[in-house]
C-alpha cells in the first residue's frame, strides 16, 4: 500500500481541527453562556477564552496534530489565541454594538470569522 499523498494527510488534519474546533467552542460558549448571566459580554468572553485555550491546546496538541506536548510549546500556544482574541474581540464589538447582533451570536461568528487564522497559527506552533 502505498502512503497517504501530503494533501490527503492535510485534509484529514484540517477535519481534525475542525472537529477539535467544534469541541472547544462548545465549552467555550457553554461557559460564556452561563457567565453572561452575571457578566457584561466582554467579560464573559475573556473569562470563556482563557478556559477554551487551555482546551485546545491538549486536543490540538494530541489529536489533531499528534504532537508531543512541550512546556515550550504550551507557553507558546497562548500566543496563537492571544491574536485571535484581538481580531476576536474587534469583531465581536463590530458585530454586537455596529450591527446589533445579539450578543448571545456574536461568538459564533467570530469563530468562524478566525478560523484560518487560528489554523495557520496552531499549525505553526505545534507541530513545527
Amino acid at each position: 500500500m502505498s502512503e497517504p499523498s501530503q494533501e490527503k494527510r492535510r485534509g484529514a488534519e484540517i477535519l481534525r481541527f475542525l472537529a477539535c474546533g467544534a469541541s472547544t467552542t462548545a465549552v467555550s460558549y457553554a461557559i460564556y453562556l452561563l457567565l453572561l448571566t452575571w457578566l457584561p459580554y466582554l467579560a464573559a468572553y475573556v473569562i470563556a477564552y482563557v478556559v477554551g485555550i487551555a482546551w485546545s491546546y491538549a486536543v490540538n496538541t494530541l489529536f489533531v496534530f499528534r504532537g508531543k506536548p512541550s512546556l515550550r510549546r504550551a507557553l507558546a500556544f497562548p500566543l496563537v489565541y492571544l491574536a485571535q482574541w484581538i481580531v476576536g474581540s474587534l469583531l465581536l464589538y463590530v458585530l454586537v454594538d455596529e450591527f446589533h447582533l445579539p450578543a448571545q451570536w456574536g461568538p459564533l461568528f467570530v469563530v468562524v470569522l478566525t478560523l484560518p487564522l487560528t489554523y495557520a497559527l496552531s499549525r505553526k506552533v505545534i507541530a513545527h
